[in-house]
This record gives C-alpha cells, sequence and structure tokens, in this order.
C-alpha cells in the first residue's frame, strides 16, 4: 500500500481515544464533499432543466420529427431550437459538412482542442467537397489517430433542406437504435427557419455509456447549444453577404 493510501486510510479510520487536532480537518472534508455534493446537483439537475428545452415552443417540445420512430419508447428526450435569418437551404450545406476532421461542429474549440485534444478547426465557409453526405456515412466526434478511431454518429436518413437523422448507439446490437442526433429544418416564413436539434436516448444502451451519458450530460447540452449558435452565426454571415469570419469560434 502506498504512502497516500495509507495517509487516507489513517485519516478515516476510527480513532480510540480522543484528537481534538482532527475537528478541523474532518471539518473541512465534510465542507468539501457538501460542496461537491451541491455542484453536483446543480449541474445534473438544474443544467439539464434549464437546456433540455433551449430555445423551443410548446408545440416543438412534443411534436413529432423525423427520427423518432427508430427509438419509440425513449427513456429521455432533449430538444432544442434557435430562429436562422436565412432560408433553410441555406443552413442545409453548413450541416451536412461537420464533423472533427471536416467542417468541425461550430462549439468551443477551446474545450474540443485544449481539453479532448481533437485538432478541430470550425469551418467559416461551405465546402463543396463535403457536401454530399450520403446514408451511412459518419459525421465523426473522434479524428483518425485518435484511441479507438474516427467514430461517430451515422446517417440513417436525410433528404435535402428538411432533415439530418444519425444513429448514435455505440455497443449496440447491430440493427438496435439506442440514440438519435435529429437536425430538422422548418420554414418559418419572413423569420427564416427554425433549426431543431432532438436527442433522444432509449433502452438497450450498455452500462458503461449509460454512466458516461449521465456524468457528460450537462456538457453535451451546452456544447449542442452552442453549436446551435455557431450554425446561426455562420449562416447569417454568409446570407447577409458580410465577410466570413476571420477566426474559428
Amino acid at each position: 500500500m502506498s504512502s497516500t493510501a495509507s495517509d487516507v486510510l489513517a485519516f478515516i479510520r476510527p480513532k480510540t481515544g480522543t484528537n481534538h487536532s482532527s475537528t478541523p480537518s474532518r471539518r473541512r472534508l465534510s465542507g468539501f464533499l457538501g460542496a461537491a455534493a451541491a455542484a453536483g446537483f446543480l449541474t445534473h439537475a438544474l443544467v439539464p432543466r434549464a437546456l433540455g428545452t433551449w430555445g423551443t415552443t410548446e408545440p416543438e417540445r412534443t411534436m413529432p420529427l423525423p427520427g423518432d420512430e427508430l427509438i419509440p419508447d425513449p427513456e429521455d428526450i432533449q430538444t432544442m431550437a434557435v430562429t436562422v435569418s436565412a432560408r433553410p437551404d441555406q443552413v442545409w450545406p453548413w450541416i451536412v459538412q461537420m464533423g472533427v476532421d471536416r467542417a468541425g461542429l461550430y462549439s468551443y474549440t477551446a474545450m474540443e482542442n485544449g481539453l479532448l485534444h481533437l485538432g478541430v478547426t470550425n469551418a467559416d465557409r461551405i465546402h463543396p467537397e463535403w457536401q454530399d453526405l450520403q446514408v451511412g456515412d459518419i459525421i465523426a466526434f473522434t479524428p483518425e489517430g485518435y484511441p479507438g478511431g474516427r467514430r461517430g454518429p451515422r446517417v440513417v436518413e436525410l433528404e435535402e433542406g428538411r432533415h439530418l437523422v444519425l444513429d448514435s448507439s455505440p455497443g449496440a446490437p447491430p440493427g438496435k437504435v439506442t440514440g438519435t442526433w435529429q437536425f430538422v429544418l422548418h420554414d418559418a416564413g419572413a423569420a427564416g427557419t427554425r433549426l431543431l436539434l432532438r436527442t433522444r436516448t432509449g433502452p438497450g444502451r450498455p452500462a458503461g455509456l449509460r454512466v458516461t451519458d449521465f456524468l457528460l450530460r450537462p456538457g453535451y447540452l451546452v456544447m449542442d447549444r452552442a453549436m446551435l449558435l455557431g450554425i446561426k452565426k455562420r449562416v447569417e454571415t454568409e446570407a447577409q453577404g458580410r465577410p466570413p469570419l476571420s477566426t474559428p469560434q
């Protein structure tokens, strides 16, 4: 046993005698554990509550969307939305070129590169060479050479200018869908486009993945919101004829 482990055991082991000097240390430990529990509650209870339906109207939260049928009895659903001041056909090219080894995910590069070391560069223009997305293709969340290789959700359905449905079911048996990522574009007339992102998870996800889903869910929601805002910013910049963004966002 290491000296560190011995020190920890010595600290938590019940004392046979009275030792008043341990009281402040125990109080500090109790305070730390209490603060950690409070932070965990705030992160995993309040963040999903605040962002799980971010930007949506009441009808958008419950309306059927393409891809819902893949998980008839979901255990968890989040729907986010943003209004983009451009036509759906102007929004679509930015979505289909996504991927960490293509146009990026339009989210927080400081997180993606500083913490996860993904080597992402978020594009500030439409790339014609990345527009031919097909059913069966992968939108990569990790690049080649990353531990586990190039991985990400697989395209299972797309209709140009309308919707893109991705299967996010790592570890599931063939043909079993346990998670989806659904981009839906609704024509909002003079307002432009309502861009919706729905994520659904269902039964059958491996236990380890369920734990990961729970722990990382607040982070996923924060990154998804940033992605929608990143798409909005880029589309509107292009649609209004302003110069491209000078730096990745």
